[in-house]
């Protein structure tokens, strides 16, 4: 397991050994399988073992970890059936998310949506692959935060929460033109939303999130 930096005293412990512990996993760090100890992980962040117990706990809640009776806590490891069940309901999650945000559409949104295209195109073009991510997640985040429904946004979340280092790794071995068809496609999103049609809009969603589900089957050929 790789080393993780210190954590400083002033922070909320159990949030913040969340945080840290959630993006080692979206980034690959820890990798499916890695056992986590408590003690390990509370020397390294230098706190004491019950903020980390805390943290754990929510990761299990989120589905990003594991725990076996009597083993302990293992960073989650997904089959493709999993995968693949994950994605037809985040596909319909989406749906519905575009059905609400919709409702709440403006030209500022729009604007907003085609910033963040724009800086990704930068992003693919820098070659610079994890802000590119970053931005990828915003766009999204914006259209949950738009939908205006709480529990939602909760849910929607936590599934791409458990598929992010999957999609992390996917992305990363797009060639430059897949990564530039990839950041277009967001365009083309943006360009459906901005026509205000619901039922197209939602069809061109979901075709959107089954493109990241068809790139990490792909990439993760080899999962059972």
């Amino acid at each position: 397991m790789q080393r993780l930096e210190p954590i400083k005293q002033s922070e909320n412990l159990s949030d913040e050994v969340a945080r840290r512990l959630r993006r080692a996993i979206r980034e690959g760090h820890l990798k499916p399988g890695t056992h986590l100890v408590e003690q390990d992980i509370a020397e390294q962040f230098r706190v004491s073992r019950m903020p980390v117990r805390i943290a754990i706990q929510k990761l299990i809640d989120e589905g990003l970890v594991i725990k076996e009776p009597r083993r302990g806590a293992y960073v989650h490891t997904f089959s493709s059936k999993e995968l693949d069940e994950v994605y037809s309901i985040r596909v319909a999650l989406e749906r519905l998310v575009v059905q609400y945000a919709l409702s709440n559409w403006s030209d500022a949104v729009a604007e907003e949506l085609e910033c963040i295209v724009e800086r990704m195109r930068q992003a693919a073009s820098a070659g610079d692959r994890q802000a590119g991510f970053e931005l990828d997640s915003r766009f999204h985040a914006i259209l949950w935060e738009l939908s205006q429904h709480a529990i939602l946004i909760e849910v929607v979340s936590s599934l791409r929460s458990r598929i992010s280092r999957f999609l992390t790794e996917a992305n990363d071995v797009l060639s430059p033109t897949e990564l530039n068809m990839h950041v277009e496609a967001h365009q083309h999103l943006v360009n459906v939303l901005k026509q205000g049609d619901v039922e197209r809009a939602k069809d061109a969603v979901a075709d959107h999130i089954l493109d990241a589900h068809e790139r990490i089957r792909a990439y993760y050929s080899y999962l059972d």
